[in-house]
């Protein structure tokens, strides 16, 4: 049987993965803790533990450090975790002469093209921060071994709640002022749409593709506008907000246009992927 593990299994992203494959007959599924993390994959002997006992042929990983401050406050925690754990699986496939591919998830934070132009993967990188500096490590090592690489965004209702959408829900819901960021765009899929992919790659046996490819919806807005047109779906908008420049906001510099051109993946994979207009449409009814 096809062993794939999933690693930050307790995180966003990667319990909806996990959950997802498990409807799958013909692999054997691991995980690495699903309410929260069994073991310190910082600790390269803990990894090494781990990947000698199930040996996989598939790993997803899924662990990030993504609180963009903190990782600028803490550089060493950030890499240790956004680059650390990349480097060390490499180190003990090496080491211990293991075969399996490996499925990172990147981010998008390195696109910051002018007005509203969509950034293909060969376009240039901007290293803002601490966060998008690791990640970038990470994916050179991770290119460096053939793997495949997806650099994302996404939201969702959530088990932590944490996501973009979790934090529009609750400053409507709650009703207190609130700001709302009017200078930045990004192109998201939803968490269980990232899911869904995963597990027809897996199913199409696509996992053996290299490279790097976007992975969005087709089309984007801005942040504001999607935090207005997800709380009027659900039917809690109010006027309690302000709109914002990140800048004026948030203390960290980071990128202000986000988005991803998505048709490298849509060729290679031969997967349409969906608008974020019916995203968000899918994804209010997780949250009336």
């Amino acid at each position: 049987m096809y062993k794939v593990l999933v690693l930050g299994s307790s995180g966003i992203l990667g319990n909806q993965i996990y959950k997802e494959l498990l409807k799958i007959n013909n692999i054997n599924l691991y995980h690495t803790g699903l309410k929260k993390k069994k073991l310190d994959f910082t600790i390269i002997n803990e990894l090494e533990k781990y990947l000698l006992k199930i040996n996989p042929d598939l790993i997803i990983n899924c662990i990030a450090y993504t609180n963009i401050e903190k990782c600028e406050k803490f550089k060493f925690i950030s890499k240790k975790i956004n680059f650390g754990i990349v480097n060390n699986i490499f180190k003990i496939k090496a080491k211990k002469k293991l075969n399996f591919k490996l499925i990172h998830f990147s981010t998008d934070q390195f696109y910051n093209k002018k007005k509203q132009k969509f950034s293909k993967e060969t376009s240039k990188l901007f290293i803002l921060n601490n966060y998008s500096k690791h990640k970038r490590m990470a994916e050179l090592k991770c290119i460096k071994n053939n793997c495949l690489i997806f650099r994302t965004n996404f939201f969702g209702k959530s088990i932590k709640n944490k996501t973009f959408s979790d934090w529009i829900f609750n400053s409507f819901k709650k009703n207190f002022f609130f700001y709302l960021i009017n200078d930045v765009y990004f192109n998201p899929l939803r968490i269980t749409t990232i899911a869904k992919i995963i597990s027809f790659i897996i199913i199409k046996k696509k996992y053996s593709f290299n490279g790097l490819y976007n992975l969005g919806s087709r089309d984007g807005i801005l942040k504001s506008e999607f935090a207005l047109v997800f709380a009027k779906k659900i039917g809690i908008i109010n006027n309690n907000y302000k709109y914002i420049k990140a800048n004026k906001l948030l203390k960290v510099k980071r990128s202000n246009n986000m988005l991803m051109d998505v048709g490298k993946f849509e060729k290679k994979f031969k997967y349409i992927l969906p608008t974020l207009k019916a995203e968000i449409k899918n994804e209010v009814f997780n949250y009336i």
